[in-house]
């Protein structure tokens, strides 16, 4: 009888044991489940502030300095820009030397400039009109 007290609780010991050990693997494993697009989050992670240029008498505003590129990272597949006032926005390449079309970037609100930009490519950015703009960008 005393050997029969002695397995119970081992026994019983050993179920809970096993049964946290299963929750906490489980608890574990659905905290490093992500919430949402891990590849947006990691991209918006490396975004920076920036300020354009303004334009002038039928010249739009850009990013970056007249003259110069900003060249597309590993860190985002897309050009992503989020504008402290809305503002219509597209993106020039350097090798094409082509724009795409306009795009409307709301205040506040990240806003895909280009999708699947390759990695290295040189490109700078268009607000219409002569104001400068300011917000932050990922690329």
């Amino acid at each position: 009888m005393r050997m029969h007290t002695r397995i119970v609780p081992l026994a019983m010991t050993t179920a809970l044991l096993a049964g946290g050990t299963a929750a906490m693997a489980t608890g574990a494993a659905g905290a490093a489940e992500p919430k949402g697009d891990v590849t947006a989050q990691s991209c918006y992670g490396s975004a920076r502030n920036y300020t354009g240029t303004p334009g002038g008498p039928g010249r739009n505003a850009h990013w970056p300095a007249t003259g110069t590129y900003a060249y597309a990272t590993r860190n985002c597949t897309d050009i992503n820009l989020k504008v402290n006032y809305t503002r219509d926005v597209r993106v020039c390449f350097k090798n094409t030397g082509q724009c795409n079309g306009w795009k409307k970037a709301k205040k506040g609100v990240w806003k895909v400039a280009a999708s699947n930009v390759r990695d290295g490519a040189g490109f700078y950015i268009q607000f219409k009109g002569a104001n400068r703009s300011t917000g932050k960008i990922a690329y």
